[in-house]
């Protein structure tokens, strides 16, 4: 753009190493000499300006004009210090630097250059420069160097003066930084061209509102959700919801349709702008549908590996040292353990300490796939392979492991129908998309893990023989946390001090506690210490025996015998849904979702409705 960047010289000397900079630079850069409010005058002459270089008071004034970005032209040491050296030579023994603080920098300072005082004053305007210099006549400066606004006020005393002045190379290097600012902003402007594209391409109505409720920005489907309303109504149509406390998502009712609104508060400049976000009833369900599809998933990536992994106790030692044996294979693990116990845990340290460890890491809880999708959600679909398949099909989730690690947890639930198809993945590391022909080869590490007896499954028809012992090459058995002993006092002063924000050595925990603490049966194993720790952790990092025994929800004395004795949960003055909860927390404590549902005779969804009424989550 022609004259995007203008050089405001606020003396001739600036002006004449601009002029030489920019020939050398082969620039065509205007360069005008103005100083303070005249270089605003001047600058209107350049309409397409929108970076200014300049220096001191010149520069500050220039920062008041909107949308126009300033480059200060800073005095290096260099610069300072051949004036000092001048007035040295004079025989001045006390020096003052006055001068704005985006010359000289913004913090004051004192120091000797050999028995001379040097003071450095940065000032942020002109009366302040003047009154500076004035006061430090006073005290006994007989040298001021400074700006130009300094030494005019200095002439009026027996002092001597000498003005810091800029030299070629801090005017050329203030050019380059305005070209590499430019740069920059034709680089935010393409990314604003961007967003707004992809603002227009998003299937969510998007308005800014500015802080007078004039839409500022929207994007077509914005239009579209809002037709047949003018675009100045939008706001009194929306008033209620822009304005109301709440800063969740709620439906509305809008021109017969059913919309999900959401409002963002955007604060700056003391304004404030509201983002207004809103879908339609057709975009809620299917956002509904895919979150319910992709629950399952984790991400691709593992977290722990196995330093994480928190032990004392011979038992687990042997576990740990046989899985990081496992590591170096590719062969398939299966992992067996508790609910809660760490199997998860363990499935990412032996991927992050295998070769595949810089690959993908998919995580699939199979309990959770949703049920007649398990077959599409792990091998994939191409293009109209059913009805409501995605266009251009997807990847399934082996897909997605490719060159890395899979972990199938709870893979005992993964249906009869699909498990020969599962054991061919596994056979011949190869996968046909639901509606393919195409054979795609598999380079996957599999991991399983289970909190179930396999064979006792199989033995019932519920299970292939035939797959178990395909899955069930290196096995891999983790102990409960009750048969670790001391683990579980080192671990629930780890989780304490991690809540707390502390060292473990900075808990204390009495004996009583940690009798309690090993005394509990932990059905829930780590999960269910970690969440006990991050309960007491609010009070503070002192462990006392009753707020344990509060979130035990039993006594000291019954921690052991009474484990499965309902006299330690169930009293006379409880209400139906106070039993109905401590029911569903003792179930979610030991079962998966399908099998607490099939115990209490109700569907999963029934139990999903139940959950979410009692508020509680697996």
């Amino acid at each position: 753009m022609k004259d995007s960047i203008v050089f405001i010289a606020p003396n001739t000397h600036i002006a004449v190493l601009a002029q030489s900079a920019v020939s050398q630079l082969k620039l065509n850069i205007p360069v005008i000499e103005a100083y303070d409010y005249k270089a605003i005058e001047a600058l209107r002459k350049f309409p397409s300006c929108h970076i200014a270089i300049s220096r001191g008071g010149t520069a500050n004034y220039l920062k008041g004009v909107k949308g126009l970005t300033v480059v200060d032209l800073t005095a290096s040491f260099f610069d300072i210090q051949k004036s000092l050296n001048e007035l040295i030579a004079k025989g001045c023994r006390k020096i003052a630097v006055v001068s704005q603080d985006n010359v000289i920098g913004p913090t004051p300072a004192e120091f000797a250059i050999n028995d001379i005082e040097v003071e450095l004053h940065p000032c942020s305007n002109t009366e302040e420069i003047m009154n500076t210099v004035n006061s430090c006549i006073k005290d006994g400066a007989d040298g001021i160097v400074g700006c130009v606004v300094a030494i005019e006020t200095a002439r009026q005393y027996a002092v001597e003066i000498s003005p810091v002045e800029v030299d070629f190379f801090s005017v050329k290097k203030g050019i380059l930084q305005a070209l590499e600012l430019e740069k920059n902003l034709d680089n935010q402007e393409r990314t604003i061209d961007r967003l707004e594209s992809l603002l227009n391409n998003i299937e969510e109505g998007v308005v800014i509102f500015d802080s007078e409720n004039t839409p500022i920005l929207y994007n077509e489907y914005a239009g579209r959700i809002m037709r047949p309303e003018p675009i100045d109504r939008w706001y009194k149509v929306l008033e209620n919801e822009i304005n109301s406390s709440s800063d969740t998502s709620r439906v509305i009712k809008l021109n017969q349709n059913k919309i999900l609104i959401r409002v963002i508060s955007l604060a700056h400049d003391s304004h404030e702008d509201k983002v207004v976000i809103l879908q339609d009833s057709t975009a809620i369900e299917e956002t509904a549908k895919n979150i319910k599809i992709s629950s399952y998933e984790k991400g691709l990536y593992a977290r722990h590996n196995f330093n994480d992994i928190i032990f004392s106790c011979p038992a687990m030692e042997d576990t740990v040292s046989l899985a990081k044996r496992f590591a170096n294979s590719d062969s398939t693990v299966m992992i067996f353990g508790e609910t809660g116990a760490g199997k998860e845990g363990f499935a990412q340290s032996i991927h992050n300490s295998s070769p595949r460890a810089n690959k993908p890491f998919v995580s699939v809880n199979c309990a959770s796939l949703p049920q007649g999708l398990v077959a599409s959600e792990l091998f994939g679909y191409v293009e109209g392979a059913f009805t409501g398949a995605r266009r251009n099909g997807k990847k399934g989730l082996f897909e997605l492991a490719q060159g890395g690690s899979i972990f199938l947890d709870e893979i005992t639930e993964i249906p009869l129908e699909v498990q020969s198809q599962f054991l061919r993945v596994i056979q011949e590391r190869e996968i046909m998309r639901i509606g393919d022909d195409r054979i795609i080869p598999l380079d996957i590490r599999i991991i399983c893990a289970t909190n179930k007896d396999i064979l006792t499954l199989c033995e019932e028809g519920k299970f292939r023989y035939d797959l178990y012992y395909r899955l069930n090459v290196l096995s891999l058995s983790i102990p409960p946390l009750r048969e670790r002993g001391d683990d579980i006092i080192i671990m629930f002063r780890a989780f304490i001090a991690e809540f707390c924000k502390k060292k473990p050595d900075d808990i204390f925990i009495d004996d009583d506690v940690q009798k309690m603490l090993l005394n509990y049966n932990w059905p829930g194993n780590v999960r269910e210490l970690r969440n006990v720790a991050e309960a007491l952790s609010f009070f503070g990092n002192e462990i006392k025996k009753q707020n344990v025994e509060r979130i035990l929800h039993r006594n000291i004395t019954g921690m052991s015998a009474n484990h499965n004795s309902s006299s330690s949960i169930f009293r006379d003055d409880l209400t139906m849904e106070e039993l109905e909860k401590y029911y569903y927390k003792y179930m979610l404590a030991r079962h998966n979702n399908t099998e607490i549902a099939k115990l209490a005779g109700i569907s999963r969804s029934t139990l999903w409705k139940k959950l979410k009424q009692l508020e509680l989550s697996n």
